[in-house]
């Protein structure tokens, strides 16, 4: 009599659609069910089938889709989740942890490119690429058509969350001879001195200081709309913004207006508030650099995403010590 078959079920979106097929984690996984469904909306995962899902692994990254205490309600039998990602804003970890589900991320993949790429922002927005490019494109063969630029050396970096990336941008930063300053006020003491950087006891105090603010914090209820009007006040002007980590922690309306009045002298902005529905107005402004939620993306970033999500929900159905479940839940967790 053939034994009864765990049931995975993976869930991305229609708008991201990282891949058509499960093919790696079914791999991975030999022997388990292994489902993946694009949705564009949580109500599109048929809910005959949430009752028999005993794993998932969640691609879907878009605000748009929440894994809210209803949805989580449904899956009676469910023992973990696997969020894709380094993020998990989009799980109520809290709820999970209530209904004892336990709810993990993958922290740990594609730091390198994150890093990368905020710095690449950094150097796009403060060479002016975006400019310059254009007028060449458009004909024209003038140095002077970016004017006004500013040397790098010496200027002050301010890294707002200080994980992973934020200490890979900065030890990246500091070949081209920026000041790095970081808030964070849930790393160790001493990391500062780890990494050779200064560290700011308050969000104002970085902000009054940096010529350059990279956002690389998580969003949760602390961090939502961290970069707000009041903030945005305290920055120099002229100030540079970039972010890779989530669109939510900085107020769209008020970034807008920072852009608008000079504040904030140019952006580079890898991730957006309801992306990807984001305001007309940030696609129209020539001082602002757009990707499409792409930072975490290389070829050897997305196989190690795949690989590590399905070998870590294969851990924890074979009760191996697993590391980073995000909601404290210890029903997984070896004695």
């Amino acid at each position: 009599m053939e034994s009864r078959r765990t049931k995975v079920l993976i869930v991305d979106s229609t708008t991201e659609k990282h891949f058509p097929q499960p093919d790696i984690e079914r791999e991975i996984l030999a022997g388990h069910d292994v489902r993946l469904v694009h949705i564009s909306n949580i109500n599109e995962i048929p809910t005959e089938i949430l009752p028999e899902i005993e794993f998932m692994i969640i691609w879907a990254c878009i605000p748009s889709i929440q894994f809210n205490q209803a949805f989580l309600s449904n899956l009676s039998r469910c023992r973990a989740i696997v969020k894709a990602a380094v993020g998990y804003d989009n799980v109520d970890i809290d709820a999970a942890r209530q209904l004892g589900i336990a709810v993990y991320n993958i922290p740990d993949y594609g730091t390198e490119e994150v890093a990368d790429h905020t710095l690449a922002l950094l150097l796009g927005v403060a060479r002016k690429l975006n400019d310059i490019n254009l007028h060449v494109r458009q004909g024209g063969w003038d140095w002077a058509s970016v004017k006004k630029l500013y040397r790098l050396r010496d200027k002050t970096l301010g890294i707002i969350g200080f994980g992973r990336i934020g200490g890979a941008v900065a030890k990246r930063a500091a070949a081209f001879g920026l000041n790095i300053r970081f808030y964070d006020p849930y790393v160790a003491s001493g990391i500062d001195k780890t990494h050779g950087v200064t560290r700011c006891e308050s969000l104002e105090e970085l902000l009054a200081s940096a010529d350059i603010v990279s956002v690389n914090a998580s969003l949760n209820r602390t961090s939502h709309h961290l970069l707000s009007g009041p903030q945005f006040q305290q920055m120099k002007e002229g100030v540079l913004l970039v972010n890779t980590a989530r669109g939510g922690i900085v107020d769209s309306q008020a970034l807008l207006a920072a852009l608008n009045s000079g504040k904030v002298a140019a952006a580079g902005l890898d991730v957006l508030e309801n992306e990807p529905d984001i305001p007309a107005g940030f696609r129209d402004l020539d001082n602002v650099i757009l990707t499409a939620h792409s930072a975490f993306y290389t070829e050897e970033s997305f196989l190690e995403m795949r690989t590590k999500s399905a070998e870590l929900l294969l851990g924890i159905m074979a009760g191996a010590s697993v590391r980073n479940c995000v909601n404290g839940n210890s029903i997984l967790q070896p004695s």
